[in-house]
């Protein structure tokens, strides 16, 4: 003959708390009132929670001779016991107490643990390359010693096509930095490309946020790098920001620094090198 014992965890409190059913076969042998214990006929499987714990019994009994209970079942017997606050610390140590078992703490989940992708950085778009940025200056290739030297770069912000994560995508590039070295043992670096000077409308050696004054006549290497950010998308989706940024360095310049005098010529010596002067 076998009965049932159910095992209800409440709470006295007003804070809510988890409730636990267990279900566990036992003797017929155990009848209400009967004292738990981890003998087989009454077996202890109980725990006690936060406020108090409640047991109720019940046992299937057969009806012999003509008695009993018409349902065939003896009516439930309830079992309270009231226990202090801290006889457990939660709810979760109550059911590793009843299970027999080694409560492992639950960890939650990771923020990317639903398989998204880390962030994308420069590393990741090495098949997507800028378009290459040229130096230029003015005068062309040759300076004045003491006076402003224009230099400016040709790039821009722009796109470029490819292949990211096995589907099309687009990487933008915008240039943050025009690294500058002069040469002369002076460097720069600066926000804004620069201009010519018919496009900023000034004239010939007037100073520029891009400008240099060499102060000894010579040859001089100049050499510029620029540094970009990036973005990218997928198959038309939002701009995503790349971590890290890509600098490149652009083509050299050659140039002549020199003195100039003012002289009194009678012709242009463009057309005639020979005239008084020249």
């Amino acid at each position: 003959m076998l009965a049932h014992l159910f095992v209800l965890l409440l709470t006295a409190s007003a804070t809510f708390m988890p409730v636990v059913l267990i279900g566990v076969p036992t003797s017929s042998t155990c009848q209400a009132g009967d004292e738990l214990d981890d003998g087989p006929a009454c077996p202890a499987v109980g725990a006690i929670g936060d406020g108090y714990v409640e047991l109720g019994i019940t046992t299937e009994v057969p009806a012999s001779n003509g008695s009993g209970p018409r349902d065939n079942s003896a009516d439930g017997v309830g079992l309270e016991v009231g226990v202090g606050v801290d006889a457990l610390d939660n709810v979760e140590e109550a059911w590793c107490d009843i299970q027999r078992i080694e409560c492992v703490p639950w960890t939650p989940p990771a923020d990317n643990a639903e398989g998204e992708t880390g962030p994308v950085t420069i590393s990741d778009i090495a098949t997507f390359r800028p378009q290459p940025a040229t130096a230029g200056m003015q005068p062309n290739q040759w300076m004045i010693v003491g006076l402003a030297t224009n230099f400016y770069v040709n790039t821009s912000t722009h796109v470029v096509d490819g292949t990211l994560f096995g589907g099309t995508a687009q990487v933008r590039f915008t240039p943050v930095a025009h690294n500058w070295n002069y040469g002369d043992g002076t460097t720069a670096s600066l926000g804004t490309a620069g201009t010519t000077w018919a496009k900023q409308k000034i004239a010939e050696f007037d100073p520029t946020p891009t400008s240099h004054i060499y102060q000894e006549p010579g040859n001089y290497t100049i050499t510029l790098t620029v540094t970009y950010t990036a973005e990218y998308r997928v198959a038309g989706s939002s701009w995503q920001n790349v971590v890290g940024t890509l600098t490149i360095a652009a083509p050299p310049l050659t140039a002549t620094a020199g003195h100039a005098t003012t002289v009194l010529v009678d012709q242009d010596c463009n057309s005639n090198p020979t005239g008084i002067g020249c």
